[in-house]
């Protein structure tokens, strides 16, 4: 009866992939990219890579799917494919737990509630991690049973083991275990050798997954805060404890659970109140509490609580009377069947009660509209040839934005770099994508309707021309720009070079103030600065207070005798000659020739800077001594600023303590990692940055050729 009910399962999603065309929407795209890049430097033997690659997210349900793609014709069938194999063992784990904890009757209905759920079979078909977490956490749970509260070695390793695969599926894995492992050592009260037992699975997990989350250790509880609540706040979530945000959970469970299986579930809590299974209510309670206490709302973050939860509505039907459970059970049968076709297929298409957020599937059936990533993609890539070149893809919508553009550019191996919108002007961008009508979410529209505008004036068009019009399924109209100045402006090079002059120190303005013996140079060809390319801009100052002063609340450095060379410089002259206006557009080299921090001025700098408010810095002969408080032990070291090639500097971090006690030195660099900017200032400068030599004295930091 199970194996029927999961090819049930599993051919409803092979019929909907076969039927669906619409492009894999942001983490979606994501992970399928991700994929596809481990299964290359597996085959390729660069496992470096894989570890190093995604900051948040773990690799082992990505690489299996790249791996899987390397021999499939289709990444996304391989993708799927993965998925479904972990439902199947969800689905097994989930029938042998209840088979343990009731009987195999209410395994079998566990594991059907739990398999045709509406959220899981519309995460069938998607490619994310929340489904395979959902499969590791009951297989976990039915191996901490088979541990016989830590008495078995042998199911005490092997409870090891997935745990740490389960946290190498993605973080969160702990919140649905740990409850139940700690519940089980308070209740039962295991001898010193169980004990032992307990604390080596705890060893083997982190030893299985050490190598991706070592490196991590001290950053990612940083994320995942700012990805709880910061994240949460920026994109209009309510605060987590308000009545709107209590109710989320509760009101939208019968669409992601199924509404039978939610009445079951809340008569299997009253049963298993009475029966006193502390397992079961530990399992399902302790992290619902934890997800509805942060403020970042999102069913996912359920979807693994829902295994446990059906076991706990399988135990209501347990309870009944015979007849009385014979009902329910057809009852429950039928109401499966819809809301698995309801989901998948949109049959019946009536799913909710009018004026309430009440329904009882999520109906997301496939969709054969062509959004034309691949083929705009392709324009680009001829038009760049084997350069390639830098796209900015200015609309975030749910299926046209830079994920899954980037994903297209890497599943067909095109030379090209999908960047987002950006923010002032659109320095090293050579391709635009833009879109009319919906461009996404509200707390990214602004951003792109902003960087939308900007091609109204018709300077800014001229030095982006059209080079492709396409109608996409919305009915809006998806335009691609293309980076060419022609001919250039028509004025004389010397008239050019002075409004390029002055439109430098206009725009000054903007990132500098207290700016004493300011010189601005222009050096050019007369052929080339009519087409904006300038051959090098030299500022020199000797004092100024620097920083981004159109941003709100930003902190300001105050350095002397300042020296920067920009090379090779590529600006708009239509804009220079005609308003007066610097926009560069793209440049080989900036070079930081020279200036001079003194100690105080940079204390107060980082005083004021987010993510430096809890450090403190002390200039020492050649080194910078470091302190940073954090709500645990204390992070304390040195650190010299050296050059790296591909970004302006690199910080060799040494004699760096953790809580007063000494990390080794292998150990050094995933403590220092998560605290050294140098890695993330690189990736978000537009064109190559370089500083001079830099020497660290205790009156201040001198940077000079």
């Amino acid at each position: 009866m199970l194996a029927a009910a999961f090819a049930v399962i599993a051919l409803v999603a092979s019929v909907w992939l076969a039927l669906d065309r619409t492009p894999p929407e942001w983490d979606h795209a994501n992970h399928l990219q991700r994929a596809l890049e481990c299964g290359r430097d597996v085959q390729a033997g660069d496992l470096a890579s894989t570890i190093e690659r995604s900051s948040f997210y773990p690799p082992l349900v990505p690489c299996l799917a790249g791996i899987v793609a390397r021999v499939l014709p289709w990444d996304i069938a391989a993708a799927q494919g993965v998925v479904l194999a972990f439902l199947a063992l969800g689905m097994a784990a989930v029938y042998l737990i209840g088979r343990e904890r009731i009987s195999g009757r209410a395994g079998v209905v566990a594991a059907v509630l739990f398999g045709a759920a509406p959220f899981v079979v519309f995460n069938s078909v998607r490619f994310q991690l929340d489904l395979p977490l959902a499969a590791m956490v009951p297989l976990a749970l039915w191996l901490l049973m088979r541990t016989e509260a830590f008495t078995r070695r042998g199911a005490a390793l092997a409870l090891g083991i997935v745990f740490g695969l389960g946290m190498l599926v993605k973080p969160p894995f702990a919140v649905y275990v740990v409850p139940v492992m700690a519940w089980v050592v308070v209740t039962r009260r295991p001898a010193r050798a169980s004990l032992a037992n307990a604390a080596l699975s705890l060893m083997v997990a982190a030893v299985v997954s050490t190598a991706w989350y070592g490196p991590r250790m001290m950053g990612l509880p940083a994320q995942i805060g700012a990805r709880s609540f910061q994240q949460a706040a920026e994109s209009g979530h309510p605060p987590p404890l308000s009545l709107g945000a209590l109710a989320i959970y509760p009101v939208t469970m019968p669409a992601f659970f199924g509404v039978a299986a939610s009445v079951l579930f809340a008569a299997g809590l009253v049963v298993a109140a009475r029966q006193r299974r502390g397992l079961e209510l530990v399992a399902v309670l302790v992290p619902f509490a934890v997800f509805l206490a942060i403020q970042n709302k999102n069913a996912r973050y359920t979807l693994p609580i829902l295994p446990m939860a059906s076991v706990v509505a399988a135990l209501a039907l347990e309870a009944a009377r015979p007849r009385a459970r014979a009902l329910a059970t057809a009852i429950t049968a039928i109401v499966v069947i819809l809301q698995v076709s309801a989901t998948a297929f949109a049959v019946p298409s009536a799913v909710s009660i009018e004026g309430t957020r009440l329904a009882f599937a999520i109906p997301a059936p496939p969709r054969a509209a062509n959004w034309q990533q691949p083929e705009l993609l392709a324009v680009i890539a001829r038009h760049a040839g084997a350069a390639g070149g830098t796209v900015s893809v200015v609309p975030n919508h749910m299926w046209f934005s830079p994920a899954n553009f980037r994903y297209y550019a890497v599943r067909d191996r095109q030379p090209l770099q999908i960047v987002r919108a950006w923010d002032d002007a659109p320095v090293g961008i050579e391709y635009m994508v833009l879109k009319t009508g919906d461009v996404g979410p509200s707390w990214t529209e602004g951003k792109s309707r902003r960087a939308a505008a900007r091609l109204d004036d018709v300077d800014v068009a001229r030095a982006f021309p059209v080079i492709a019009e396409v109608p996409l399924p919305d009915g809006s109209t998806a335009t691609v720009r293309a980076r060419a100045l022609g001919r250039g402006v028509d004025a004389p090079p010397a008239a050019v070079a002075r409004a390029v002059e002055h439109a430098v120190v206009a725009s000054l303005d903007d990132v500098a103030t207290a700016v004493q013996g300011l010189a601005v140079h222009v050096d050019y060809d007369a052929d080339a600065i009519v087409r904006g390319l300038v051959r090098r801009v030299e500022i020199t100052a000797d004092r100024a207070t620097v920083g981004e002063r159109r941003r709100r609340g930003a902190s300001m450095l105050a350095v002397r005798d300042l020296h920067i060379v920009a090379e090779d410089v590529l600006v708009n002259p239509w804009l220079a000659v005609a308003a007066g206006r610097f926009e560069p557009l793209d440049a080989r080299r900036v070079k930081l020739v020279r200036a001079t921090i003194e100690a105080e001025a940079l204390r107060a700098f980082l005083a004021e800077t987010k993510g430096f408010t809890h450090m403190r810095v002390r200039l020492e002969p050649g080194t910078l001594a470091f302190r940073i408080a954090l709500p645990g032990p204390d992070v304390a070291g040195r650190v010299r600023v050296l050059p790296a090639p591909g970004r302006p500097f690199t910080l060799d971090a040494d004699d760096v303590r953790v809580g007063g006690l000494p990390v080794p030195s292998p150990l050094v660099s995933w403590v220092f990692r998560n605290f050294d900017p140098s890695t993330r200032l690189a990736s978000r400068l537009p064109v190559p940055v370089e500083i001079g030599g830099v020497q660290v004295a205790p009156d201040a930091i001198r940077i000079a050729d």
